[in-house]
């Protein structure tokens, strides 16, 4: 896809660099789509390109001989390929988009390069690192101590954060039990309550937010310390379309 420099600004860390720093990787950065279901990298293979979302969502899946889960997830805030950053040649985890949208790619070279030329955006990106850091760790805490109801509120809002323009994700009931590790039979249950509740409405793999501010209510409180540490540790220019949590 042919390269966009507004487009590009679309990402938070993209759009929080210097504008030196930007024009130099400017020739080096791609559009890409992001298409459901499709993996970005693999675990233990080169890491050749680092992503910088502009809409949608990726997961890193920790992929174990019984399944695969979530150990974290990176929307238009963050980006994906931090191994590059932390001086590592292959990733840990596997990178797989659960909503589609766009990003930009960079060469794991040219990415090191500015680096090294520019200190702010080595510094930006190790920030970023910290916060995803605590958001992992955070969702070690959350998957052990809280019920699945909770985690599914909050999993719904850090998805909706991803993009504030639209309150309808497309999410299958099998995709929420693989994000949340448990049984679909107990996604439906869930699923259900939230709806009773009227927070959200479900139907054949759609789910529209009705009551944002409720579900905030309902989830557990991890969806704060998340969206905290995000504030604090990134710039405002990095964090579009972020709202404190109630």
């Amino acid at each position: 896809m042919v390269s966009n420099d507004s487009e590009h600004l679309r990402n938070g860390l993209l759009a929080g660099m210097p504008s030196a720093g930007l024009a130099g990787l400017a020739r080096h950065l791609e559009i890409v789509p992001l298409t459901s279901r499709s993996v970005l990298f693999e675990t233990g293979k080169p890491l050749q390109h680092v992503y910088f979302p502009h809409s949608g969502l990726v997961c890193l899946m920790a992929c174990m001989r019984e399944g695969a889960t979530e150990t974290a997830a990176v929307g238009r805030e963050g980006f994906l390929g931090f191994e590059a950053v932390l001086g590592g040649d292959s990733p840990a985890n596997q990178g797989l988009v659960q909503l589609a949208g766009t990003a930009s790619r960079l060469p794991v070279a040219a990415l090191r390069a500015a680096m090294l030329e520019h200190s702010q955006i080595r510094d930006l990106l190790l920030r970023y690192v910290r916060f995803f850091v605590i958001q992992a760790l955070q969702a070690v805490a959350c998957n052990t101590l809280h019920e699945v109801e909770e985690r599914c509120a909050k999993w719904l809002l850090l998805a909706h954060d991803r993009d504030r323009e639209a309150d309808t994700l497309h999410l299958t009931q099998e995709f929420l039990a693989e994000m949340l590790g448990v049984h679909r039979p107990s996604v439906t249950i869930v699923a259900r309550t939230l709806q009773r509740a009227g927070l959200i409405q479900y139907s054949r793999g759609v789910i529209k937010i009705t009551d944002r501010r409720g579900l905030e209510e309902a989830a557990c409180e991890c969806y704060g310390v998340v969206k905290r540490a995000l504030d604090d540790i990134l710039p405002p220019a990095s964090t579009p379309n972020v709202v404190t949590p109630h």
